[in-house]
């Protein structure tokens, strides 16, 4: 019978490189996982940010032209009862509807406001008057969203609790 080999200081210098490649490799193992979230977390990040890029782009634009949507309803408000009925005017009117349909295609929505009650992300108050309290009673300058964030709050007048 052969005595047991005793293992020679290769043998230990082999089991000990070993544990350290096999130590270096759960590491590396690790970092690569470690680096492949961190890469997916980044294209989820970016395609949401594009996302939503994409969905507000034209918000400056909007911006620009309610000003003029603003000017065209208050100037059809104190049309003069004698030019109502005139083509032309009708024809300003159905341009105004369409430019607005067209808006709200695009995800343009105007805030109801009266009879809600005040909400300071949605509504500006100017003024307080005559009816419920904490309620709006009037819209002084409409306010607008863009797919559901808001781009210009309400101006409106809100009641004080005197009838």
């Amino acid at each position: 019978m052969n005595p047991p080999k005793k293992k020679s200081d290769g043998d230990e210098k082999l089991a000990e490189e070993l544990l350290k490649a096999q130590e270096e490799l759960a590491k590396l193992k690790d970092l690569a996982g470690r680096a492949q979230a961190d890469l997916q977390n980044a294209k989820d990040r970016l395609q949401r940010e594009g996302a939503d890029m994409r969905r507000y782009a034209l918000e400056g634009a909007f911006l620009s032209l309610l000003p003029t949507i603003d000017n065209l309803q208050r100037a059809f408000k104190h049309l003069p009862e004698e030019i109502s009925s005139h083509d032309w005017v009708k024809g300003i009117q159905a341009t105004e509807s369409e430019l607005i349909r067209q808006l709200q295609a695009l995800g343009l929505k105007k805030i109801d406001a009266v009879g809600q009650p005040v909400d300071p992300s949605k509504h500006e108050i100017l003024q307080a008057g005559p009816g419920e309290e904490g309620k709006v009673t009037q819209v002084l300058e409409e306010g607008y969203e863009l797919n559901g964030r808001i781009i210009r709050p309400a101006k409106v007048m809100v009641g004080n609790g005197e009838k």
